[in-house]
C-alpha cells in the first residue's frame, strides 16, 4: 500500500491567511476611494459646511436699526432675506433685502428696521445644496413723556406722552421707583388715537418722585419704557424756596433779615443790616460767585459776593452793634451785613454757586 504525503493545515494558518485577505482588501478600498474624491476646491465649491446668521443688537427701541450678518456662504454667492413678524405661520415669497457674499464667505446686511418684532431668513440658493439660517429681532415700542421738573404740595400736574408705532387703544403705567424697584404709581392710562396719554396727578407727600412711563409687552413688541425724570413735590414754605436746591438764600428787605434754605426746609434766619438811602440793597435773583475769609475791614469775618456790579455781597462787620438795633437798619453800600459769628457760620455752610434771592 502506497501513502500521499498530506500538507499541514494547521487551523492558525487558516486565520493568518483569511486576515491577510483582509488587509489587502481594505487597501484596496482606500487606494479607490483616493482616486475618485474629489479635490478640497472641488469640495468648497459643492456649497456651504454651515451657513450662520447673528443679529447685532438682539433688540432695538423704535425705529432703531440694527445688523444681521454671518459666514459659511459660497465665495460671491447671493444671499437672501426675508422677512416675517414674529409668531406668523408663513413666509413671504418675496425677499426684503439681497446681499453678496465675500470671498471669505462673509456677508451683511445693515440698516435693518422692523417696526415689529421680527422673525429673518437668511437664503443662498445658488449653492449646492441650498442653506438657510433664521435668526430674530425684537423690537421695544418708543415711550416718551413729559413730567414736570417739580411742583407744590397740594397742586397737581399733568403727566403725558407718547408711544410708537402708534397703539391706539392701548395703556401705559406710570411708574415710581422706590429703593431701586419700579412700582406702579398710576396703572391702565389709555393711549388715544394717536397714540397719546395724559393723566392727571395730585402728589399726596412732598419729596423727590424719580418717574417713567411703561408699556408692558404685547404679540408684536417687547415692553418699552420711558427715560425717567426726577420731580419734586415741594415742601410748602413762607418764600417757596424749591427742594431741588440744597443751599438757598432769601433776603427780605423791608424785615431786614436773612433766611437760609436747605432743601425747601427753613434751616436759620438772621438780623442784617442793609443798604443806606441811595445804596439800596438790589432786588431779584443772582448765585454766589466768590468768597474769602477773612473779609477785612469793613467786611469783617468773612465774605460772599453775589452781584459783580457793585461789589455786593454778604459779609460780616467791624461795627456789630448796629446789627443789634431794632429795624430798619440801613447802614451799608447795598450788601448784608451780618454778626461775624453768623456770617462765619454761614460761610461754612454756602458753595460758590449758592442762589441768593433778594425779595421786597
Amino acid at each position: 500500500m502506497t501513502y500521499r504525503r498530506t500538507r499541514d493545515r494547521s487551523p492558525q494558518t487558516s486565520v493568518l491567511g483569511r486576515a491577510s485577505l483582509a488587509l489587502l482588501l481594505a487597501l484596496a478600498i482606500v487606494v479607490a476611494a483616493t482616486l475618485v474624491a474629489p479635490s478640497p476646491a472641488a469640495a468648497s465649491e459643492e456649497g456651504p459646511a454651515g451657513l450662520t446668521a447673528a443679529v447685532t443688537p438682539a433688540a432695538i427701541t423704535y425705529p432703531g436699526s440694527a445688523v444681521i450678518s454671518g459666514e459659511g456662504a459660497p465665495p460671491g454667492a447671493t444671499l437672501l432675506l426675508f422677512a416675517r413678524p414674529a409668531g406668523r405661520p408663513d413666509w413671504p415669497t418675496g425677499p426684503v433685502s439681497s446681499a453678496t457674499a465675500t470671498t471669505a464667505g462673509a456677508y451683511r446686511f445693515s440698516k435693518v428696521k422692523p417696526s415689529v418684532t421680527t422673525e429673518y431668513r437668511v437664503e443662498v440658493r445658488d449653492g449646492d445644496p441650498p442653506a438657510q439660517a433664521e435668526v430674530r429681532l425684537r423690537v421695544r415700542p418708543r415711550v416718551t413723556a413729559s413730567f414736570p421738573a417739580g411742583l407744590w404740595l397740594g397742586g397737581s400736574v399733568r403727566l403725558s406722552g407718547r408711544v410708537e408705532p402708534a397703539h391706539p387703544g392701548g395703556s401705559v403705567t406710570i411708574e415710581r421707583r422706590v429703593a431701586g424697584v419700579w412700582e406702579p404709581l398710576v396703572t391702565g392710562v389709555t393711549l388715544d388715537g394717536a397714540s397719546r396719554f395724559a393723566h392727571p396727578w395730585k402728589p399726596e407727600e412732598f419729596g423727590f418722585y424719580r418717574l417713567r412711563a411703561r408699556m408692558e409687552a404685547d404679540d408684536d413688541h417687547d415692553a418699552g419704557a420711558s427715560a425717567s425724570r426726577q420731580v419734586v413735590v415741594n415742601r410748602p414754605n413762607a418764600h417757596r424756596v424749591p427742594m431741588r436746591f440744597a443751599h438757598y438764600i432769601v433776603i427780605v428787605r423791608h424785615e431786614y433779615r436773612l433766611y437760609y434754605y436747605e432743601r425747601g426746609v427753613m434751616v436759620r434766619r438772621f438780623e442784617v443790616a442793609l443798604g443806606r438811602p441811595g445804596y439800596a440793597t438790589p432786588l431779584g435773583r443772582y448765585r454766589i460767585y466768590g468768597k474769602r475769609k477773612p473779609g477785612g475791614g469793613a467786611l469783617g469775618a468773612c465774605v460772599m459776593f453775589y452781584r459783580r456790579r457793585g461789589g455786593i455781597a454778604i459779609h460780616g462787620t467791624n461795627e456789630p452793634w448796629l446789627i443789634r438795633r431794632p429795624a430798619p437798619r440801613r447802614y451799608s453800600h447795598g450788601c448784608a451785613r451780618m454778626l461775624n459769628s453768623q456770617a462765619l457760620w454761614l460761610y461754612a455752610r454756602v458753595p460758590v454757586g449758592t442762589r441768593v434771592h433778594n425779595l421786597r
